[in-house]
């Protein structure tokens, strides 16, 4: 008899172990169907998101490479160099003054590899004035893989020459077909362009980095701290808050016209016209004391020459050198002796015979070559040697030149002087020489003092040299009877006038202008009770109410703040707070036209400094810590 299947024996097969009927194993298919395409689809996004994520961190670190370094470069730069081609590089570089080499682009094989992108040329602060080296960016490929590397050469073209590699920029675009190393321009990698290209007033360039995922970063700067870019933070953006560069520093020439009509003028409270122009000179030498600004003195009358201080002046025709100013002390003084120590004549002097300009005879006077006034020397000796060559990278970027009479006299082809001419051609030839300096980065600032002033030709004439082509400012500020200054325009202004009295009222509002209410911060080591040694070396971070600035001293010497002040507010204290790892806080030593300024703990007990800064003044700091170890 056949058994009931509930009632098999235990040696058979039971109900429960009669495996997936057809509908529950199509149920169990599609449910790990479900499940395998969802955990194909969350594995492929988890790799996308690493690999975006990893994308982005190479960016950022690009970004952080190229923001460290090029606003820094470029507003350091003394002359910058953006064709591909080496041997046009190093045409570029034998022209300047002192002439440069890249002895490694002249080595097959060897020294820096692929296309220039942007070469700098650099003053090297640590060694001393004169000496440069050169920074360049390059675009070349290494194991497959195209970057921008940042080449430091230093010692250029001499057996000593050093080249190191300071950052590489790995996310950058292969080139596209057709493009040739060392002849094409890597734009489609790094775009190099002028600033405000359709002015007489180039301010740097801006740098376009294009990243292989199509992402962009600009960065730029220009010369001398002028217009940089904002420090970036890790994202691409900008650091918040991030101080910006200050307008204060840079290579300042100031040209006094030393003709024998200057003492020959009346003043006003004081004895004459020199007199009141070597008190306004010197102060306003002094009101930059500290500043990171180097200033090269000069004079002239019938020619130009430099005001040394070691001696009587220059040859004829050359420009006295840059001293910096950054340290204050001795380099300051000597300029400002050199000033004093024109004879205080009055006005009652004759102009002839010249030997009575100078009655001690020691060689230093008014009309120090001879009477007459040639503006054009005086400024074609700010940018060129004797013998024609232009300084180059020594050019400066500021002229203030000082005058009390429109000109009489021009250049001869020999480089001496002619006999008198027209004050309209006397001024054209200097306008000649002042807009081909405006096209290589220089500005000139005209001050007319005394009666001169009255001529609306004569301002004109002097508007025609110091604004050029579309800027023709004439400052609209004033100086009081009691010397109290109102700046006015004086950021602006490409001409002032006044009389000798309001001189140094005048001075002191183009010094308010270009450093007025700044700090200027220095570091320096303690190593033991009041001996402070060398400057400190490695990366200082100072957090102020601006926001964050590093001063990394591989790169510079110092660090400037620009503090702005509420209508009516001539003085504020600002808090400045160091971070200084290894180090120590100590102290701020401070000092204002060489005058100590009063300094004071922070409030709240950190390592920095509570800081008196004036409106009308430049305020240099020495932040002095010891080893914390």
């Amino acid at each position: 008899m056949r058994q009931h299947p509930d009632h098999m024996s235990p040696g058979n097969r039971s109900n429960s172990d009669s495996g997936f009927t057809l509908p529950e194993l199509l149920i169990a298919m599609m449910i790990s169907g479900i499940l395998i395409v969802s955990i194909s689809m969350a594995f492929t996004t988890v790799l996308r998101t690493q690999s975006q994520a990893t994308n982005r961190l190479a960016e950022s670190k690009d970004i952080t490479f190229v923001q460290t370094w090029m606003p820094v470069d470029l507003s350091s730069a003394l002359e910058t160099f953006n064709t591909p081609s080496d041997a046009t590089l190093l045409t570029e570089l034998a022209a300047l003054n002192p002439p440069m080499s890249i002895s490694a682009l002249q080595t097959a094989g060897a020294g820096l590899p692929g296309t220039n992108v942007i070469t700098v040329v650099r003053p090297d602060l640590e060694v001393g004035p004169g000496v440069y080296y050169i920074v360049s960016y390059r675009y070349h490929q290494v194991g497959g893989e195209w970057q921008i590397s940042r080449y430091e050469i230093r010692n250029p073209g001499l057996a000593s020459e050093i080249i190191k590699v300071v950052g590489v920029a790995h996310e950058i675009p292969a080139p596209p077909p057709g493009w040739t190393e060392k002849v094409d321009s890597p734009i489609h990698a790094v775009e190099v362009t002028a600033r405000n290209q359709v002015i007489l007033r180039p301010i740097g360039e801006n740098v376009t980095f294009n990243f292989e995922s199509g992402n962009k970063f600009i960065s730029g700067g220009a010369g001398l701290s002028a217009e940089n870019a904002l420090p970036a933070d890790g994202s691409g953006g900008l650091t918040n808050p991030s101080a910006p560069p200050s307008r204060c520093g840079g290579r300042m020439a100031l040209i006094i016209d030393t003709s024998g009509s200057v003492p020959h003028n009346t003043g006003t409270g004081v004895d004459n016209g020199g007199r009141a122009t070597e008190i306004a000179a010197s102060s306003f030498l002094q009101s930059f004391s500290g500043t990171p600004y180097s200033v090269s003195l000069n004079g002239f009358d019938i020619e130009a020459y430099g005001m040394t201080t070691t001696g009587t002046r220059v040859t004829n025709g050359a420009r006295a050198p840059f001293v910096s100013l950054l340290n204050g002390g001795a380099p300051v003084q000597q300029m400002v002796d050199r000033v004093q120590s024109l004879d205080d004549i009055g006005p009652t002097w004759p102009g002839a015979p010249t030997s009575r300009f100078d009655p001690n005879s020691d060689g230093v006077m008014w009309n120090q070559i001879g009477p007459g006034t040639n503006w054009e020397d005086g400024l074609y000796m700010l940018f060129n040697q004797s013998d024609g060559t232009p300084y180059g990278v020594d050019q400066p970027d500021l002229v203030v030149f000082i005058t009390d009479g429109e000109p009489n006299r021009i250049r001869t082809a020999a480089g001496g002087h002619s006999g008198n001419r027209s004050a309209t051609e006397g001024a054209t030839a200097a306008a000649a020489i002042a807009n081909s300096a405006r096209r290589a980065g220089a500005e000139t600032i005209g001050v007319m003092v005394g009666n001169a002033g009255n001529s609306s030709a004569a301002m004109q004439r002097l508007l025609d040299v110091a604004g050029g082509v579309g800027s023709r400012n004439l400052w609209n500020g004033s100086v009081s009877p009691t010397g109290v200054v109102n700046v006015g325009n004086a950021a602006t202004a490409d001409v002032f006038k006044g009389s000798f009295s309001q001189l140094g009222g005048i001075l002191k509002s183009i010094m308010i202008a270009e450093c007025g209410g700044t700090l200027t911060l220095q570091k320096r080591v303690q190593t033991a009770p009041g001996v402070v040694d060398a400057p400190a070396t490695g990366k200082f971070t100072f957090v102020t109410s601006l926001g964050d600035r590093v001063l990394d001293r591989d790169v510079t010497s110092s660090v400037t703040f620009d503090y702005p002040f509420a209508p009516g507010v001539a003085t504020k204290t600002v808090e400045v707070r160091e971070t200084t790892p290894g180090y120590r806080f100590l102290r701020a030593e401070c000092t204002a036209e060489g005058v100590p300024v009063p300094t004071g703990p922070l409030p709240d007990g950190t390592a920095g400094a509570a800081i008196s800064v004036s409106v009308d003044k430049a305020v240099s700091c020495l932040m002095i810590s010891e080893p914390s170890s």
